[in-house]
């Protein structure tokens, strides 16, 4: 599975884009400094299926997304690219909103495929980082279907009464498509980094685990 540099560029402002082995020799030798660790993890898990309305039962409110500002954070993300020196649009094609990317996709552009997630939170709770902020329900008027996403970090106020009960049953699957973006530190000196839990395979069969690895993160052969 290709797996992203743990290199960091620009003084360690973001993680190197390039796939292991990176071909920058400083990269290779450890001499350059180290791909920033996350402050922030938000896992986003769609809710097709049948889901949303659980969810929505449970009492997980719902935040709308309009194209304007789905456009708006595309345009801020091109920026941040540009300011590093990356194409915005080498992993997504431009045209459509939020296709603009200034991150690293840890798990190269195809993701990470055919995988389980079920120990992504408890390895973030091993580390520290708990439940933060308010889980939500995202629907986004250009990109359906409706997502949820939950704030994962080390400070803020711990939110006391998600359903973990039903989280488990719907992430107790096997997932076709997962994104892990490891994004460069933000104007308010913040590394967030993003996993995101795309094509929802229940009859499948996963090859791989994805672990959190001290921010690094992994996908380990099952």
């Amino acid at each position: 599975m290709e797996y992203a540099c743990k290199a960091g560029i620009r003084g360690g402002v973001a993680r190197c884009r390039n796939m292991a082995p990176c071909p920058e020799p400083s990269h290779r030798d450890g001499s350059a400094p180290a791909a920033p660790q996350p402050d922030v993890v938000l896992v986003k898990v769609n809710l097709s299926g049948g889901w949303d309305p659980r969810f929505a039962a449970a009492g997980i409110p719902l935040f709308g997304r309009s194209p304007e500002r789905s456009w708006a954070l595309a345009a801020q993300h091109r920026a941040q690219a540009e300011q590093l020196g990356r194409n915005p649009f080498a992993i997504r094609d431009e045209g459509e909103p939020e296709s603009a990317d200034s991150g690293c996709p840890v798990f190269g552009k195809a993701g990470a495929q055919l995988v389980a997630i079920k120990e992504v939170v408890p390895d973030l709770f091993l580390a520290g980082f708990r439940l933060v902020g308010k889980p939500h329900r995202l629907a986004r008027q250009n990109k359906p279907p409706v997502r949820l996403v939950l704030e994962f970090a080390k400070d803020g106020d711990l939110f006391p009464k998600f359903p973990w009960a039903l989280y488990q049953e719907l992430i107790t699957t096997c997932f076709g498509q997962v994104d892990v973006w490891a994004n460069p530190r933000d104007q308010r000196g913040e590394v967030v980094h993003t996993v995101n839990c795309g094509r929802r395979d229940d009859k499948g069969t996963p090859s791989h685990q994805i672990r959190f690895a001290d921010g690094d993160w992994d996908a380990v052969k099952i």
